[in-house]
């Protein structure tokens, strides 16, 4: 479907309309449960449960691995006794990266012993343990708000930004500006930003290799107390290396992402007047050039190119702060 919205060319496929669809799905779900825990909260009534049943369970799928934390009990509520396993309330359970951070929200609880319990007056039979909100409601949110973002931005504006650019010769405009970068040569910068990006990637798998293959002895030398760990330990050292490598795997892609965006500046100032407007600038643009696979011009090249290092670099940058505070 083609059209235009106060003079901006709009086109969407059915794949994105689609995929749009889902994207507005999974918002809505998101936002509805996280909701629906709120108020469960906010309304809830205690009660005295007993716990019947206590599990933990492990999904290791090929592309995510967690742990589920299972609890069954009964509750009496207005003279009617009902059974649970909700450990928090909404729809969506709760997972969890380590066994140790499911075993810490069962901790509290014991088999066949009593423990207070929540319920909301509107739907009794559905009481939960814990009173407080979980975190997959707002990841669902803000991941299908994300991808109806990416994909609006996607239909809306130019089809085919960063293709057929003319670009003056270099003997008639030749850039001046960037001739180095911190001081540094920029052909300089850019080797080694690639150089460090080459080492890094083959540290890091490496090095988390070794520390699965310390804890695999550790675990068959029949030691039954946890491993204690050091940082002049093999696997302290192993695991500091691959957190090194990381950090300097995530400043690589920024340092390239930088030479990047001055090497676009300098083909920039190769487009003759009128000027398109900078993709970097309308988001809408630059979304479409991510998302082209073929027929890009040198210029769409080094667009794509320098958006998709500073993505990977702040992606890199989120997972790291994931792990480290969250």
């Amino acid at each position: 479907m083609n059209g235009e919205i106060s003079g901006i060319p709009v086109e969407i496929s059915r794949v994105r309309a689609v995929l749009l669809l889902v994207g507005l799905a999974v918002t809505a779900y998101g936002g509805y449960d996280y909701v629906q825990q709120t108020s469960a909260i906010d309304d809830a009534e205690p009660v005295e449960a007993t716990i019947e049943e206590m599990s933990i369970s492990e999904t290791d799928g090929r592309r995510s691995h967690y742990y589920s934390a299972s609890v069954t009990f009964t509750y009496a509520y207005q003279g009617t006794t009902y059974t649970s396993d909700d450990l928090y309330p909404g729809t969506l359970d709760a997972t969890f990266d380590t066994r140790s951070e499911a075993e810490s929200a069962l901790e509290p609880y014991e088999e066949n012993a009593t423990a207070t319990a929540y319920v909301e007056p509107a739907t009794p039979g559905e009481g939960f343990l814990k009173r407080q909100t979980t975190q997959g409601p707002l990841k669902m949110l803000a991941g299908g708000a994300l991808l109806v973002l990416v994909l609006t931005l996607d239909a809306v504006g130019a089809r085919k930004p960063g293709q057929g650019t003319e670009l003056q010769p270099v003997d008639d405009r030749e850039p001046r500006r960037y001739q180095t970068l911190f001081g540094i040569d920029r052909d300089t910068v850019n080797d080694t930003s690639k150089r460090l990006i080459k080492l890094a990637v083959i540290v890091v798998p490496l090095s988390l290799i070794g520390v699965a293959v310390l804890l695999f002895a550790t675990e068959t030398g029949a030691r039954e107390e946890p491993t204690q760990v050091g940082l002049t330990d093999p696997i302290g050292f192993l695991l500091g290396t691959a957190f090194l490598a990381i950090v300097v795997l995530i400043a690589s892609i920024f340092l390239y992402g930088i030479w990047s965006y001055t090497e676009y500046r300098r083909l920039r100032a190769r487009i003759p007047e009128p000027r398109p407007p900078s993709p970097f600038t309308r988001p809408t643009r630059l979304v479409s050039i991510l998302f082209t696979n073929d027929g890009l011009d040198p210029y769409g090249t080094r667009v794509k190119r320098t958006g998709f290092a500073f993505v990977v670099a702040l992606f890199l940058c989120g997972v790291l702060f994931e792990i480290l505070v969250l």
